[in-house]
């Protein structure tokens, strides 16, 4: 009787080794994935960074927003492109006339993503390419007289994070980028989905 338990259990181990191989190493998938995320951009302006205007005050922070799609080509690298909001800023000064008005941040960009996998966490962080909008809207007391200016700039960006993998497919991530020459540091939280 001892001996057929013996060989029932030792039958039962070698049946389910194949299933728990593949638990251990589980199959190849897409190295592609998809995220986005929002959180708080900082202008890092203050109403005595506006020539020419008294008393002026600036709403130096604002929503922020990105959608990205990267590829990994294995477990340390990855290459990825998104498109920011950077986040609507507000201001408001006394000069000639009273002015008030909002710029508004966006970027879109390349980076190279540099990873470092701890179990469930991802240490990361990224350096690369954007192109950069900022527009302005403004307008006077008198008469009301609108100001529009857009101003473009190539430059990098740079940033760090941290990811949960919460499955083998999904993602939860918290990240701080920024970009060099209009100097918007944005923080954001989100999600990713690796195929």
């Amino acid at each position: 009787m001892k001996i057929t338990r013996t060989f029932l259990l030792a039958a039962a181990v070698l049946a389910a080794a194949p299933a728990m191989a593949q638990y251990r190493n589980p199959p190849p998938f897409s190295p592609f994935y998809i995220g986005g995320g929002v959180g708080r951009g900082n202008l890092n302006v203050s109403g005595t960074d506006l020539t020419g205007l008294n008393d002026a005050h600036v709403d130096d922070s604002g929503t922020t927003y990105t959608v990205r799609a990267g590829m990994r080509f294995g477990p340390h690298l990855a290459i990825e492109a998104g498109y920011y909001d950077l986040g609507k800023y507000k201001f408001e000064g006394q000069g000639a006339v009273h002015v008030a008005g909002e710029a508004k941040a966006k970027s879109v960009g390349i980076s190279l993503v540099a990873i470092a996998p701890l179990n469930q966490l991802d240490l990361y962080g990224r350096i690369g390419w954007a192109h950069s909008e900022v527009k302005i809207n403004a307008s006077g007391a008198i008469g009301n007289t609108p100001y529009n200016a857009s101003d473009t700039q190539d430059e990098a960006t740079y940033g760090v994070g941290l990811r949960w993998n919460v499955t083998r497919n999904w993602g939860v991530f918290a990240e701080w980028m920024k970009n060099d020459k209009i100097e918007i540091d944005s923080y954001l939280i989100g999600v990713d989905f690796r195929f």
